[in-house]
């Protein structure tokens, strides 16, 4: 690796003498002596064998290579001040910025609890709701620095991935109906379907086909909430979770939800992050989201259908 020809003290000390306009009032900004100050702007411009400033000029001016450097090692050094906060707050147990991606059905079970958990913990917090493919690509391209997804997608290498809980697909059905085996239901009533494109719609039309039930779709939907808000009507069945029924405890009444056949199909939940990013501070994270996660909602759900595990 190519070694830097400057450090930051000298880069901090020629951006103070630019925006103070003299070396006097640069060392009185930087409790320095003016000598002191004199010698690390000429020591940069040795290294960078370039004239940054032309001091023959009242107050002293930029040259083309000053501007630059200014402007650029302006940025440079406001990312050094935010890396060396970052790495405090660290080492405090607070972090300075968290952004946060969760899939809908986390953010609609637990979205304000979570909030409300991160709050002593970080000083400010950006969230976002989206998709699993798009949680996906917002971190790997750095737009977000932590995600709640599904598993059902390959995990780039440098990504890190905390296993946070698996849930099995059950069968939900309106609660007027006469209970049906899923094998008669798929010959005689309309399933709910998930979109195809979205995860939940890819890997439950799979079972199905893999099983080999062909149950007739009339509705093709996108969002879990109306999935089982058009089963509560009593328009037709589908599948659904835990956490998806934990979204909406009113509909309980009109839902009734039997096991499927074995083997089922598993939801698989986890915490993605950047490898390294926030060293052991994760393992204590994943362990706190999974109980705010498995909180009253869906233990509401376990007490009215015991035999549904975690």
């Amino acid at each position: 690796m190519d070694s830097i020809a400057f450090d930051l003290r000298q880069l901090r000390t020629f951006i103070t003498v630019v925006e103070t306009g003299s070396f006097s009032k640069a060392a009185q900004h930087l409790n320095q002596t003016q000598s002191a100050v004199s010698q690390l702007v000429q020591s940069l411009e040795h290294v960078l064998d370039c004239k940054l400033l032309d001091r023959s000029k009242r107050p002293i001016k930029l040259t083309l290579s000053g501007r630059e450097l200014y402007e650029q090692g302006g940025k440079l050094l406001a990312e050094s001040r935010k890396l060396q906060d970052w790495m405090h707050s660290i080492e405090k147990g607070k972090l300075p910025r968290l952004r946060i991606g969760m899939v809908d059905s986390v953010t609609q079970v637990a979205g304000i609890e979570l909030l409300k958990y991160l709050q002593p913990k970080v000083a400010h917090i950006n969230q976002m709701t989206g998709t699993a493919p798009e949680l996906l690509a917002s971190l790997q391209s750095g737009k977000v620095d932590i995600i709640i997804s599904m598993t059902n997608q390959d995990i780039p290498q440098e990504l890190a991935m905390f296993p946070l809980l698996s849930e099995q697909y059950v069968v939900v059905t309106p609660s007027s109906w006469e209970p049906k085996e899923i094998q008669w239901l798929a010959k005689h009533q309309s399933y709910i379907a998930y979109e195809n494109w979205t995860p939940t719609g890819t890997q439950t039309n799979n079972w199905l086909r893999w099983r080999n039930y062909k149950p007739q779709s009339q509705f093709s939907l996108d969002r879990a909430d109306n999935v089982l808000g058009m089963v509560a009507e009593g328009l037709g069945w589908s599948l659904t979770t835990p956490t998806f029924l934990a979204r909406q405890l009113e509909l309980l009444d009109k839902l009734e939800c039997q096991p499927l056949p074995a083997p089922g199909i598993t939801r698989q939940l986890a915490v993605i992050c950047r490898k390294g990013e926030f060293g052991n501070m994760i393992e204590e994270f994943v362990a706190d989201i999974r109980e705010i996660i498995l909180g009253k909602k869906v233990h509401e759900v376990q007490k009215r259908w015991p035999w549904i595990g975690e």
